[in-house]
């Protein structure tokens, strides 16, 4: 019995284990046709010019299914609390971006479709076609995807690479690339 509560005691004295969970933040649209999202709670720097994080593509016409369905009202309440805190996604400081977004109602516009794909893309129901965990050396302006992997429509596990060696590619200007480079690496 005294072994039981030696362990009980132990149990409630050691400080809980933080749960990890996802923050997904809009990193730019892919291919046209597919949204692009970093988790900022998962970003790795093994050293002072290298950044390594996850970053999942979502197809827009599963973000648009997802708003336009019983979730909208949640979805919207949800972007208007954010909003209202004064939130805004870092994608939306950029300045290559804003150069895009001229007046105010543009602005306005894309902040609250941004917020509002950020909410969804954190939604456990939401499927991402693909997860790819990156390596970007900061200083050399380069990218390698250390792990690919791609989902079915049900959620599985379709196909898995893993390269033996990474292959590094120069990031071109302006391109989703550059973007999420401007997302995470630290700003000399």
């Amino acid at each position: 019995m005294i072994c039981v509560r030696t362990l009980l005691a132990v149990f409630f004295l050691l400080p809980p284990a933080e749960a990890y969970a996802a923050n997904w933040q809009f990193a730019g649209n892919v291919d046209k046709d597919k949204a692009s999202f970093f988790d900022a709670a998962g970003v790795q720097y093994p050293d002072k010019d290298t950044v390594r994080m996850w970053v999942k593509y979502i197809p827009e016409k599963t973000i648009k299914s997802y708003f336009n369905s019983k979730n909208r009202e949640q979805v919207i309440e949800e972007s208007a609390l954010k909003m209202a805190g004064g939130y805004i996604p870092e994608f939306i400081k950029l300045e290559s971006i804003k150069r895009t977004l001229p007046d105010d109602l543009k602005m306005q516009d894309a902040l609250a479709t941004m917020i509002s794909d950020e909410i969804i893309a954190n939604k456990a129901d939401v499927q991402a076609t693909t997860s790819t965990y990156f390596e970007i050396d900061c200083k050399g302006k380069r990218i390698a995807p250390l792990t690919i992997i791609k989902y079915r429509k049900n959620g599985n596990i379709a196909k898995s690479e893993i390269p033996k060696q990474a292959q590094y590619f120069y990031i071109v200007p302006d391109s989703s690339g550059d973007w999420l480079s401007m997302l995470v690496c630290p700003k000399s």
